[in-house]
C-alpha cells in the first residue's frame, strides 16, 4: 500500500512497527509524558468515567467481568487491557467489539508529533489511545487495567471513581522490587483522595494498602473480609457460587471463566459494581449482574482451542498464576496425560513457574516466542529435567505444539502456556489470528 499524502505511516503494520520500536524507552518514571500526551489532543481522558484496576494476576479477568455487568446495564462501556495476546486491537473493547485498525492508525498518526518531541514509551501512547477512542465514542464509563504497578504507570494519570486492586504476588520484581510490601505500595498508588477502593489483597499486601487508603481517607472495602462466598462448583463449564455482600445476598451466580481463581476475580467484580451503583453511576440489577458475569470472556485465561486431544491456553506468567493454573487443571480438567508447551521471559522466576507445574506434567516441550525477552529452550528443558519430568526443546513455537499434538493421545491435555507471546505465537501457528506484535 503506498504512503498516504501528509501521513506518517503507510498502513497499519507500518504504524505498530513504529509504535512498538517506543518499547525502547521503556519505564521512564513519572506521568509527566502521559499528560503532555494527553494535553496536545485536548486532554480527551476528562471525558468519561474510570475505573482503575491493578493487582499482580486477576486484574485483567477482573476488568472484563466489570466491563461486561456493565454493559449489560446498558451503559456505553470501554475496556481497556493489556497486553495483547494476537493483535493490538484486543486492547481496547466498547461493549464487546474491537476497536477498527484504522481507527488505531489515526490516533498513532495524531499522537505522533508530541511522541516525537517528549520520547513517549510504547505504553504511554498507548493510553493516549484508549482515551481518544473512548472520548471520540462517547463512552459512559471505561474500566482500565493497569500495565504495571500503579503508580507511575501511565494509566494513572485517569481520574477514576473506582479503585479496584486484586491480589499482590512477586512479579516483575526488577522494576517493581522482590517485597510484597513495596509491590503492594505501589500498586496503592492508584488510590485517590477520598476515593473508593476495592480490594482483594491479603496478608501484609492488604494492610499495606488499607494504611494508604486511610491516610487517603478513602473508602475501604476488603472483599474478603466484608462478603461471604458459599456454596462453590467448580464445573468445566465455569463456576456456581453462592454470594452475600451487605444487604444483597445471590444464590447460583455463575461465570464462565474457567478455574477457581476465577470466582476471586468475580467476587472482586461483583463488590466492586455494587458499589459503583453505590456511587450513582448506574442502578444495578439483578439480572444484569448475573447476565454480565455469565457472558465475560478473556482471551488466553484457560482458553480450550481444540478437543481430542483437547488442546488448552493460558496466559499465566508466573509462579503464583503456575499455581492457580496447576489448582484448576486438577480441578475443572479430566486428562490421562498432560502434555506442556511452556515458552517463559527470561526475566521470569523460570525454576519456580516450572516447579509449580511439575508435579502434574508428564512432559514438557519447551519453546521460544518471537521476542528478544525469551528464555532458550534449552535452558529451560534443562530445569525441567532437574525437577524429574520428560523434556524436550523445540525452539520454534509452530513446531512446539506440532510436537506436543503428535505426542498426544486422545485422552491427553495440551496445555500451552508461560506469556501472552508464547499464547498469541501459538495461536496464529493454529489459525486462530495474528499473533502478538510486541
Amino acid at each position: 500500500m503506498d504512503r498516504r499524502d501528509g501521513r506518517a505511516f503507510r498502513d497499519y503494520r507500518d504504524c505498530l512497527e513504529w509504535l512498538f520500536a517506543r518499547h525502547r524507552f521503556v519505564m521512564k518514571p513519572g506521568l509527566e509524558r502521559v499528560e503532555y500526551l494527553l494535553g496536545s489532543v485536548g486532554n480527551p481522558h476528562h471525558d468519561f468515567r474510570v475505573v482503575h484496576v491493578a493487582g499482580t494476576n486477576g486484574k485483567g479477568s477482573t476488568s472484563n467481568l466489570i466491563a461486561s455487568i456493565l454493559s449489560e446495564h446498558g451503559l456505553r462501556t470501554g475496556l481497556f487491557t493489556s497486553p495483547h495476546v494476537m493483535d493490538f486491537t484486543e486492547r481496547y473493547v466498547i461493549d464487546g467489539a474491537r476497536i477498527a485498525r484504522d481507527r488505531v492508525l489515526d490516533y498513532v498518526e495524531r499522537l505522533k508529533p508530541a511522541s516525537d518531541d517528549i520520547g513517549a514509551t510504547f505504553f504511554e501512547i498507548a493510553t493516549a489511545i484508549a482515551a481518544l477512542y473512548f472520548s471520540d465514542e462517547k463512552v459512559d464509563v471505561a474500566v482500565a487495567e493497569v500495565g504495571l504497578g500503579g503508580r507511575l504507570d501511565a494509566t494513572n494519570a485517569l481520574d477514576s471513581m473506582l479503585s479496584v486492586i486484586t491480589g499482590i504476588a512477586l512479579d516483575h520484581v526488577e522494576v517493581l522490587g522482590n517485597d510484597v510490601r513495596r509491590i503492594a505500595s505501589e500498586k496503592a498508588g492508584i488510590i485517590r483522595p477520598e476515593g473508593v477502593v476495592v480490594c482483594g489483597a491479603t496478608g501484609d499486601a492488604l494492610e499495606i494498602i488499607r494504611g494508604v487508603a486511610s491516610a487517603l481517607e478513602a473508602r475501604f472495602i476488603a472483599t474478603r473480609e466484608e462478603s461471604e462466598l458459599t456454596r462453590v462448583s467448580i464445573v468445566s463449564t465455569g463456576s456456581i457460587f453462592n454470594f452475600e455482600y451487605g444487604e444483597y445476598a445471590y444464590r447460583n451466580l455463575s461465570t464462565s471463566m474457567l478455574g477457581r481463581h476465577q470466582v476471586s476475580n468475580a467476587v472482586n467484580a461483583v463488590v466492586a459494581v455494587h458499589e459503583l451503583s453505590r456511587e450513582g453511576l448506574f442502578t444495578l440489577t439483578e439480572p444484569g449482574l448475573r447476565s454480565g458475569l455469565s457472558e465475560a470472556m478473556s482471551t488466553g485465561r484457560l482458553q480450550i482451542l481444540d478437543r481430542r486431544p483437547t488442546v488448552l491456553v493460558d496466559v499465566a506468567h508466573n509462579t503464583e498464576a503456575a499455581h492457580s493454573l496447576a489448582a484448576a487443571l486438577d480441578e475443572v480438567f479430566e486428562y490421562d496425560r498432560l502434555i506442556v508447551v511452556l515458552g517463559l521471559m527470561a526475566d521470569k522466576d523460570v525454576t519456580g513457574f516450572i516447579g509449580a507445574l511439575a508435579d502434574v506434567t508428564d512432559q514438557f516441550v519447551l519453546t521460544e516466542p518471537g521476542t528478544p525477552r525469551a528464555a532458550r529452550a534449552e535452558d529451560l528443558a534443562l530445569v525441567a529435567r532437574e525437577h524429574n519430568v520428560e523434556a524436550v526443546a523445540v525452539p520454534s513455537p509452530g513446531a512446539a505444539i506440532a510436537r506436543a499434538v503428535s505426542d498426544a493421545a486422545e485422552g491427553d491435555l495440551v496445555l500451552i502456556t508461560g506469556s501472552h507471546y508464547t499464547v498469541g505465537d501459538i495461536m496464529k501457528s493454529l489459525g486462530f489470528g495474528e499473533a502478538s506484535e510486541g
